[in-house]
């Protein structure tokens, strides 16, 4: 999958390319798959259009990328999250989980810790989708 930005100013065009593997849990794209679409899209844009003046950039969504929602939160189930949400008289928090589950519009998710503690239940967590307000994945190192 591919999410195409391109922006032009006087005489010079700007195209950017974001990668990403809907086959890889996290969606990554590795190095070299970035430099040989560039490569490709670069003898392209020279066949076709050789007086072209314009700036290639391709890369990778990135390991914390930005989710789509709701559809990532369906791709990405039991992977780390980061979400800000509204809380009714609260304002928005902001917390890492898993995804555990999507019922309609609602998630179900489980706080996330780094720690593996046998003994704790984690407690799950239900969202409405009109109350997340963005999200992206978390990477825990």
């Amino acid at each position: 999958m591919y999410a195409l930005m391109v922006s032009q100013r006087p005489n010079h065009t700007l195209i950017e390319i974001e990668l990403d593997q809907l086959d890889h849990p996290y969606g990554s794209v590795s190095l070299l798959e970035c430099e040989q679409v560039s490569r490709k899209l670069n003898e392209e844009l020279e066949k076709i259009s050789p007086d072209l003046n314009y700036t290639l950039k391709v890369s990778s969504a990135g390991a914390e990328r930005k989710l789509v929602i709701p559809e990532d939160l369906d791709r990405f189930r039991g992977i780390p999250v980061r979400l800000v949400y509204r809380v009714e008289g609260s304002g928005n928090k902001e917390g890492i989980f898993k995804i555990l589950d999507r019922k309609g519009d609602t998630i179900v998710l489980e706080p996330f810790s780094k720690r593996k503690s046998a003994s704790s239940k984690k407690k799950e967590v239900n969202l409405e989708l009109k109350d997340i307000l963005k999200g992206n994945l978390y990477v825990s190192i």
